[in-house]
């Protein structure tokens, strides 16, 4: 009898602790899961120069935070942006001679917290490495740096979007490394209507109160 009534106590206390951890578990998984990267991809316009507006694909990744706490900074982390330059553009730059390209692009996302105040965070002079122009098929240049800081001012789910235009500067070269009767030029970019623009939500906490005793 008493030896049943151990094992009972034990079983009870096993099953306590098993609930226990899975209920832990849970809330590990639901509340402080590492923040992973999202990605989208949308289709703009882009003025070039001899050929006009011409399309472009930009594949956009970033990894957004978990969490924040209103009134005090946040970072996104590993943006980058992957445009795709369709063949029928590219042609122009064999107008010129150019073998290559490479520049800067500045990037802007727009952060609007919970009480719907929004404020742009301008990703400036992204550097674009030198791509070389294909024989053939689209070119795709890529730009990837650090993202300012934003502070939300109210709590509750802060949006991330994609601005609605974006701007680059590139320089065509030849294969000798001189320049192109191009030149350097600036080129503005703006996204197709009917797109989703965001990337993602972060929760958004009170800042806590320091109680006197």
């Amino acid at each position: 009898m008493h030896l049943n009534a151990e094992r009972s106590r034990t079983a009870r206390r096993g099953a306590a602790l098993a609930a226990g951890v899975a209920l832990a578990a849970t809330a590990i998984g639901t509340g402080t899961a590492a923040a992973e990267p999202v990605t989208t991809t949308l289709g703009y316009t882009c003025d070039f120069p001899l050929i006009g507006k011409g399309p472009v694909s930009t594949d956009i990744a970033v990894t957004l935070p978990d969490s924040a706490v209103a009134g005090q900074p946040i970072e996104a982390t590993d943006f980058s942006a992957a445009v795709t330059v369709p063949e029928d553009t590219v042609n122009g730059f064999d107008l010129v001679g150019a073998a290559t390209v490479e520049g800067s692009a500045t990037v802007t996302a727009v952060v609007t917290d919970g009480a719907g105040a929004a404020q742009d965070v301008v990703i400036r002079d992204l550097p674009v490495p030198s791509a070389p122009i294909p024989d053939s098929g689209p070119l795709v240049v890529t730009a990837a740096g650090p993202v300012p800081a934003v502070t939300p001012a109210a709590a509750g789910a802060a949006t991330v979007s994609v601005a609605d235009s974006f701007t680059a500067t590139l320089t065509p070269k030849k294969a000798d490394g001189s320049g192109t009767l191009l030149g350097t030029f600036d080129l503005t970019c703006t996204v197709d209507p009917g797109q989703d623009l965001v990337l993602g939500t972060v929760a958004v906490t009170e800042a806590a109160v320091a109680h006197r005793s």
